[in-house]
């Protein structure tokens, strides 16, 4: 919106002041204006007819040039730009329509179906072409090309029947809004053979190793219910095939594993169709896990089993460090602490008498209660007893990942007074 200023040296002249209806309306030099008005002399008054906006109002310069008068806009009309308008940028149409040089018009009608779903010979087939802008109610109609026999498509917009023959077929559909504006859209429709067909497109969604899955597989034509199962091949380890087609399970290993399926159906004459499938099975982030954890210093700690030290009597002590996804094996080793927490605990790390193994196994015996560290977590009321360490673990891929805690094994319970 662009701003001009109107000025001019007269409040109003004796021939506009003689219309009592206006003559309080006339608005002094210096006022300023958000129109299209013409840019005008300070002394020069205004262009007879230019005109602005100002509090909500139209102001339309008077026939002498000699002042602006006030000609409200009318219902709900809005000034802007010196016009008199529906609707602005900041002040939309209600109702879906679009707004149209300040005019609140219905959008362009616009076909929006582009892609039709396959049908299958002697399946019935039903499909819904959209529209969008324009006015309701529309009309379809077949206006290029022919649809498969044994289709139509019905005023509202529905493709359906039992398609007869297979092939690719071709064609315009034309949509028609109340008010006479049309659009065309150019589809494409398949028919495939008749017969029991599997479905479900190859290779299949990807599970992860270690989580569960679940994926219904799909089949069309014959009779349902269908019955399936595995014809040739392996699943992943962890993972079955239902017979009412639910591949479901928590996988276990890594990689592409291919397998066929077999489908029957309910007929008195059961049909059967197979297809060749591929199910990856991809590795999650590696991953150090535990039964208990808590925050300290900004860092993740686990909490171990607690330990038991008694001053010259060994007690046998015995966990395993855990993590979830990567490539099996791991391998564990014992690593600095991260440098904030070892600004606080400088004298960290496993106590004499604890041994890590590399599969995670921590095992010994500690006598000497002297190596036992006391941390009062900074802001809590928690303070923490026993020994404190990091720990890596390793993946075995090709390019192996690595992550790496901290852990407590403790003398006292966690959160014990």
């Amino acid at each position: 919106m662009t701003r001009r200023r109107f000025a001019f040296a007269l409040l109003c002249c004796a021939v506009a002041c003689d219309d009592a209806a206006v003559r309080d309306k006339v608005v002094d030099a210096g006022s300023s204006f958000d129109g299209q008005s013409t840019d005008v002399a300070v002394k020069a008054g205004c262009p007879p007819g230019s005109a602005g906006c100002k509090g909500g109002s139209r102001w339309v310069c008077n026939d002498q040039g000699t002042g602006f008068v006030e000609s409200p806009c009318t219902g709900q009309l809005l000034c802007s730009d010196g016009q008199c308008v529906q609707c602005t940028a900041d002040a939309p149409c209600a109702g879906g329509l679009a707004c149209l040089q300040g005019s609140c018009q219905a959008a362009p009608l616009q076909a929006v179906t582009t892609a039709l779903p396959a049908g299958l010979v002697g399946t019935p087939y039903k499909a819904e072409l959209e529209a969008k802008g324009g006015t309701q109610p529309y009309a379809w109609s077949l206006v290029q090309g022919a649809l498969p026999a044994g289709l139509t498509l019905q005023p509202p917009g529905a493709i359906e029947g039992v398609p007869q023959a297979a092939g690719a077929f071709t064609f315009g559909a034309q949509v028609q809004d109340k008010h006479g504006a049309k659009a065309i859209a150019t589809l494409a429709l398949e028919v495939k053979a008749g017969g029991l067909v599997v479905t479900s497109a190859s290779p299949l969604k990807a599970a992860t190793d270690g989580e569960p899955y679940s994926l219904a597989l799909g089949a069309q034509g014959g009779k349902p219910p269908y019955f399936w199962g595995v014809a040739a091949g392996k699943l992943p380890v962890g993972l079955s095939l239902g017979s009412d087609g639910t591949l479901a399970g928590v996988p276990q290993g890594e990689g592409d594993y291919p397998f066929d399926v077999k489908v029957f159906d309910n007929g008195d004459a059961p049909l059967v169709a197979s297809k060749a499938l591929v199910l990856p099975v991809k590795l999650a982030p590696l991953e150090i896990v535990g039964d208990q954890s808590l925050n300290l210093i900004l860092t993740k700690v686990i909490v171990l089993p607690l330990i038991l030290v008694v001053e010259k009597v060994p007690v046998p002590y015995n966990a395993k460090l855990q993590a979830k996804g990567g490539k099996k094996p791991y391998a564990w080793s014992e690593t600095p602490l991260p440098g904030m927490v070892k600004n606080f605990l400088p004298n960290a790390g496993l106590p004499n008498g604890l041994a890590l193994a590399k599969d995670g196994a921590l095992s010994g015996a500690v006598t000497d209660a002297s190596q036992v560290l006391e941390f009062k977590v900074p802001l809590s009321q928690l303070t923490l007893k026993g020994f404190f360490f990091a720990a890596q673990v390793q993946d075995s891929q090709a390019k192996p990942q690595t992550k790496q805690a901290v852990f407590i094994i403790p003398t006292v319970p966690v959160g014990a007074p």
